[in-house]
């Protein structure tokens, strides 16, 4: 039995690998086939072993050691420029034609993001890769946003995420995986500026149609949606090296 008290890293590692691993039951079943199912465990147990070793570490430095594609004399930033990124303009160029996909859905296949405990409700992703594990069910409902998505070099993950009205998520810090963060605006509500946004470490971004935000999420971050309409981005993760 765990001593609570005693290895506090731990327990929140154990719990944060519970709530994957209930979401990547419900992924990989969209997906299906041992060898998905076996690649998703190996990936669950790297991600204990990384959050909690990074968990001994301040929540608002990234764990460099866990995130080796980076250089070390490089300085971590919380946002980047997404001009900086070929694959952003692309993506930024045909955002109605993912948008239109996205509304023809009808929010069918979106399930209920892992860590509840970030989050009292609200917060739903419909996943197109998950840890390179091409989601076809998903990724066959949505066939345009696939080919775009599947142009960008080293893409880790790829889903629709949804934040609905009065949903908060918590300050947390991401799993120290060799990624960058990309949020490309979907559908955001209007006057986003004073009620819908995301802080990561000390800046706070709002989001905008069309446009990508491209952040650090091994820093500390949370995200608000004080509108009365639903903010989705498209999420990708993508690895990263300077």
């Amino acid at each position: 039995m765990i001593n609570e008290t005693a290895n506090p890293s731990l327990r929140e590692a154990i719990k944060r690998g519970w709530d994957w691993l209930v979401f990547v039951v419900q992924l990989i079943s969209q997906v299906g086939g041992v060898k998905s199912w076996l690649r998703a465990l190996g990936k669950l147990i790297h991600i204990l072993r990384s959050h909690q070793q990074a968990t001994q570490q301040s929540t608002q430095q990234p764990n460099s050691d866990d995130l080796s594609s980076f250089k070390s004399n490089a300085p971590r930033l919380e946002f980047y420029d997404s001009s900086n990124f070929p694959f952003v303009a692309n993506l930024e160029a045909n955002w109605q034609i993912i948008r239109q996909e996205l509304t023809q859905l009808q929010g069918m296949n979106f399930i209920e993001y892992s860590e509840k405990f970030l989050y009292k409700s609200g917060w739903k992703t419909l996943g197109l890769y998950a840890f390179g594990i091409k989601i076809e069910r998903n990724c066959e409902l949505c066939p345009e946003t696939t080919k775009l998505i599947e142009k960008i070099p080293n893409l880790h993950t790829a889903a629709f995420s949804s934040l609905e009205a009065g949903t908060h998520i918590i300050p947390h810090t991401g799993y120290p995986e060799q990624v960058l963060r990309c949020h490309l605006g979907l559908f955001v509500p209007d006057n986003c500026e004073t009620r819908c946004g995301i802080r990561v470490g000390t800046q706070t971004r709002n989001w905008a149609e069309g446009k990508c935000l491209i952040f650090d999420d091994t820093f500390e971050h949370e995200a608000w949606n004080k509108s009365d309409r639903t903010r989705i981005v498209l999420l990708l993760d993508f690895k990263y090296s300077f």
